[in-house]
């Protein structure tokens, strides 16, 4: 039951240009970190507007309540959350600022400290929209909304009609993560893993679809480990065969996945199933059997080594991206290139390199034989060359071929518009559909770092 609230109640006390602009609640979100998030902001914002009169309005915009989505994947994300959260109350010293999500349920005393943040609220509460808001709109001090995850948490996410902004939607499908490698938070940021009912997967889907879009990613933070929780058990490929069907016209994607859960059957799937959109992001993070032993990944380098150039072999041109992670504790100059070694002879389309970052409270944090930064700047350095130069080659191998593609943002060239192929590679079509669109588009040549691409046919 909605609470016996004003919500405008700190609102009245603000500059009379803020009430002369909206009769609502003006808030701005803003997210940080992975496809979950982005889900999960989605459904805070559907939690808010149907409990309150809310105005959702941009970040840079002059707003009643900033609520930032965190994530700590890396010290650098945490600095940029403080970052935002300061840039939003200088924005308007008036202005409520809550920092919800993984930083703030992992370090929710370090958030404290920024006296621009006014409440705190970790993921094990952030979509309870009617417990955290009254407070943060009433009181006066700030105030910290964190408990621990209970030791076998159920699935718990709103539905979500719209996904603002976007072309193609996201949907959780799974959350939280059992195997606590040594350099990872997210175990404790997100809880123990456990999975959403098929049948509150099909309902979302559902949803969006007949909010009109043609294309979703399933994301978990675990992906591969879905179903494992669920009575009776439902596999990341049952679950597959299950969508596929029951939606005939709607294109699913992956998000990340470990290389030991790309396994025949699903590579069999989508060989079967056009619809299962050809690529791949390989939580990969090394290529060294001994990094890779002392990150506590469920996996050895030939493991990946087999399952990435098995996807290759699906269909031509299957997009295949992963992680790596560069400078991990005690990473020598022949680990370095075992890693180097796959990269080089495997064929990614593209690369996310990140450099080894401490992150408090895991076990990599207090390892012995810390790389020292100057040779994991290097050692990031020739990954990234790399993948430009690997990008570069799948590329410009695909002018003159056709590729479903959704139409997606504006770009700064008059006269064209970003889409997503279905192998994951950004093209630029002419401006002459609307964003969400799916066409079958033919790529006519790469130039200046872009493909440039004609609409072959529009699909839907």
């Amino acid at each position: 039951m909605t609470p016996d609230l004003n919500p405008f109640a700190t609102v009245q006390e603000a500059p009379s240009t803020l009430q002369e602009e909206s009769p609502g609640l003006r808030v701005a979100f803003w997210t940080l970190g992975c496809r979950l998030n982005q889900y999960d902001t989605e459904g805070i914002k559907a939690a808010m507007v149907a409990s309150y009169p809310v105005e959702i309005v941009g970040w840079q915009d002059s707003a009643h309540v900033y609520v930032l989505n965190s994530c700590t994947v890396t010290g650098k994300a945490d600095q940029e959350c403080r970052r935002l959260a300061r840039q939003a109350k200088r924005r308007n010293p008036d202005s409520k600022v809550v920092v919800v999500g993984c930083y703030a349920q992992t370090q929710p005393e370090s958030l404290a400290k920024v006296s621009e943040i006014d409440a705190v609220v970790g993921n094990t509460a952030k979509e309870d929209v009617e417990a955290w808001l009254p407070e943060l709109l009433e009181g006066e001090a700030q105030f910290v909304a964190v408990e621990e995850f209970a030791p076998r948490p159920a699935f718990d996410s709103p539905l979500i009609d719209d996904f603002s902004g976007r072309s193609r939607a996201f949907v959780k499908i799974q959350d939280g993560c059992n195997l606590r490698c040594t350099y990872c938070l997210i175990w404790k940021a997100r809880g123990p893993g456990r999975s959403r009912s098929v049948q509150d997967i099909s309902t979302q889907l559902q949803r969006l679809v007949d909010a009109g879009f043609h294309e979703t990613i399933l994301a978990g933070i675990h992906l591969g480990g879905y179903g494992r929780d669920l009575e009776p058990k439902v596999l990341l490929p049952d679950l597959l065969e299950i969508l596929l069907e029951r939606f005939p016209t709607l294109r699913l994607r992956l998000s990340s996945i470990h290389p030991n859960e790309v396994t025949p059957l699903l590579l069999g799937l989508f060989r079967d199933n056009p619809r299962l959109r050809p690529h791949l992001h390989i939580s990969l993070q090394s290529g060294s059997d001994g990094v890779l032993k002392r990150m506590k990944r469920p996996y050895r380098g030939q493991r990946a080594w087999d399952a990435i150039g098995n996807a290759a072999q699906v269909a031509p041109a299957f997009g295949l991206g992963a992680d790596i992670i560069v400078g991990f504790p005690g990473e020598t100059t022949a680990e370095f290139e075992d890693t180097r070694r796959m990269i080089a002879e495997l064929p990614f389309s593209y690369l996310h390199v990140f450099r080894y970052s401490q992150r408090p409270g895991t076990t990599a944090a207090d390892m012995g034989d810390q790389v020292h930064p100057e040779t994991i700047s290097e050692r990031s350095a020739v990954l990234r060359a790399l993948a430009e130069q690997k990008q570069l080659e799948f590329e410009t191998g695909l002018v003159g071929t056709v590729r479903e593609a959704v139409v997606e943002s504006d770009t700064d060239l008059p006269g064209w518009r970003k889409a997503t192929t279905d192998n994951y590679v950004s093209i630029l079509v002419p401006d002459t559909l609307e964003t969400g669109s799916l066409i079958q588009a033919r790529i006519l040549r790469h130039e200046d770092g872009k493909l440039f691409a004609e609409v072959k046919e529009a699909l839907q």
